[in-house]
């Protein structure tokens, strides 16, 4: 007997007590190895052991080392298995008993970096920012990047610690008296974020705060670069980029607005533009070009009216800029100028592209992201501008969506059959282009999400040519290829709360347009749907330890997929 108890007690000696934070909140056995256990490694999972939060006579403090943080290498960087240390307290949320761990920065970043920064591409390059990790102006910067690389984490961990801890951060910036060049950074990114995750009114709020915060500071002069600059071209590019990426953001808010002319409309702009993207990524900064030598491109040589996609991207959407500057109106004669005058601006920029802008797929497989935004504004736009003077009818379920515009005034439709067959021709061909763009080998997570209200306005005009306009085989083919852009709006909503719910409108929309719904709505005109709610963005009751600090330093550079070669064809009429 006595042996027995011996036994026993021996084995509740050697039980392990210790259990790191994944095993943990899988409620899986953990063995405590350190400084990663076995489950772990095998997972090439980050493993952390949180600090105790039992009470009790202090002990000795440890001279052990930190715990280690093994993580899974992104497959574009295909990077060996590494591992680094971080403090044991970097990412611990608790809720009552139960300890969880979201992912560390170091995954986090990583995510942002694959996802976000392509389309977005103002933050210094993942290499130069490795090195500021421990610079107290990236810190706000740095949290909001790690909160939209939660965004993408489909690892089953929740992003609302990230969420909450970004929100801090914008608030820190918020009120402060003298903002850095990097806080305006993270405001940017957290505008776009926050704006796509639901919340627009204050995704817009956030825009303009960061637009009067960028002219107080000059970005949008060229001698702010060389001031702020450190010396060191790459971080002068960083904000060069910033200024450029401030200017498309909010050309993007008055598409999905419908509101022009654009809110930075208006404000003198000097910023030299931006390299390519490998020159940016490689740190390879060339000595920049100015805003008049793009202007002036036609008047240049061959080579050097070669320019980055950036300076392309930024150089379409000026001419759009210019051409709604007279803003929204109903005068029909005022609407024609505008049309005719953006049609002039997109057709002399198209023309004016290297033909190796006009193909998306570069010589050594990868995709240019900007060159795809590029034309997918062109094509978006050219349906905006023209669909009110067009016979793509507009039916009152389009209030459903709030990316659809207004309703046009009848005093813009086109008496004269000519003039409307030619404009409804722009906005097919248009259509037809959007289909072109997302049929190419690209990855959808990495698209900007605020292609999502240009795929709802282009796939809802879409509908209208497939009631109104084509039959037979042309409706089948048509009816495949709003299929394509419905599935990619799916897509895109497995990241973005907003998107969701755009494609539960689109879908509302469709059916009703293509006569699906079993029962009309009540009153035509007047919509009254009922929406599906989107997931809840409230912060659960965590308890968010006061003190707890996050590594930053373990980053490591995202790599570029590769595509085979296909070319874009753009259809002119």
């Amino acid at each position: 007997m006595a042996d027995t108890q011996r036994i026993a007690t021996a084995k509740r000696a050697t039980r392990n007590s210790l259990s790191c934070a994944q095993c943990r909140y899988k409620h899986l056995r953990c063995d405590g190895q350190k400084p990663a256990c076995s489950r772990c490694v095998a997972d090439t999972k980050e493993c952390v052991y949180p600090t105790s939060r039992r009470r009790g006579n202090p002990k000795q403090k440890s001279t052990q080392p930190p715990p280690a943080v093994v993580y899974e290498s992104s497959v574009e960087s295909s990077l060996d298995h590494q591992v680094s240390t971080t403090p044991s307290t970097s990412s611990l949320v608790s809720n009552g008993d139960t300890e969880m761990a979201p992912y560390l920065s170091s995954h986090l970043l990583r995510l942002y970096y694959n996802f976000f920064h392509v389309a977005h591409p103002c933050a210094l390059p993942c290499t130069a920012m490795k090195i500021r990790l421990a610079d107290p102006r990236v810190q706000n910067l740095l949290q909001v990047m790690c909160y939209v690389g939660s965004i993408f984490d489909n690892s089953g961990s929740s992003p609302e610690i990230w969420s909450q801890r970004a929100n801090d951060a914008i608030s820190q910036i918020r009120i402060k008296d003298s903002p850095d060049p990097f806080d305006v950074q993270a405001l940017l990114l957290y505008a776009i974020a926050i704006y796509w995750c639901n919340e627009p009114e204050y995704g817009v709020e956030l825009l303009n705060e960061v637009i009067r915060m960028a002219v107080t500071l000059g970005m949008n002069k060229r001698q702010f670069a060389k001031t702020y600059g450190e010396g060191n071209s790459v971080v002068e590019e960083s904000w060069r980029r910033t200024w450029w990426v401030i200017y498309i953001t909010d050309a993007h808010i008055a598409g999905s607005t419908h509101v022009y002319p654009f809110r930075t409309n208006g404000v003198e702009i000097t910023t030299d533009i931006p390299c390519e993207e490998d020159q940016y990524e490689r740190q390879s900064i060339p000595p920049p070009r100015s805003l008049e030598d793009y202007e002036n491109r036609e008047f240049l040589g061959e080579e050097e009216a070669t320019f980055s996609s950036y300076a392309e991207l930024i150089g379409l959407t000026l001419g759009i800029d210019r051409a709604l500057s007279p803003g929204n109106t109903e005068d029909d004669q005022l609407y024609k100028a505008m049309a005719a005058g953006s049609d002039t601006s997109v057709r002399g920029w198209f023309s004016l592209l290297s033909p190796a802008k006009r193909d998306l797929i570069r010589p050594n497989g990868s995709f240019d992201e900007v060159m795809f935004k590029a034309l997918f504004i062109m094509h978006t736009y050219a349906v905006e501008i023209h669909r009110p003077l067009s016979a793509l009818t507009h039916s009152s379920i389009e209030s459903v969506s709030r990316c659809a515009p207004l309703a046009p005034s009848d005093r813009l439709k086109c008496n004269d059959t000519k003039e409307r067959d030619l404009h409804t021709l722009k906005c097919t061909t248009a259509i037809d282009g959007i289909d072109e763009l997302l049929t190419l080998p690209s990855s959808m997570t990495n698209h900007s999400p605020f292609i999502i209200c240009m795929i709802a306005n282009v796939t809802i005009a879409h509908l209208s040519a497939c009631r109104f306009l084509y039959s037979g085989e042309k409706q089948s083919k048509s009816r495949e290829k709003i299929r394509l852009t419905m599935g990619t709006l799916k897509r895109l909503s497995e990241h973005w709360t907003l998107g969701k719910r755009t494609y539960h409108e689109i879908g509302i929309i469709a059916r009703e347009i293509l006569s699906l719904s079993k029962e009309p709505p009540a009153n035509p005109g007047i919509i009254n749907v009922a929406l599906p709610d989107p997931p809840s963005l409230d912060i659960p009751a965590f308890e968010v330890l006061p003190n707890a600090e996050f590594d930053f330093c373990t980053l490591f550079d995202a790599g570029i997929p590769s595509f085979n070669e296909l070319n874009t064809q753009f259809v002119v009429d």
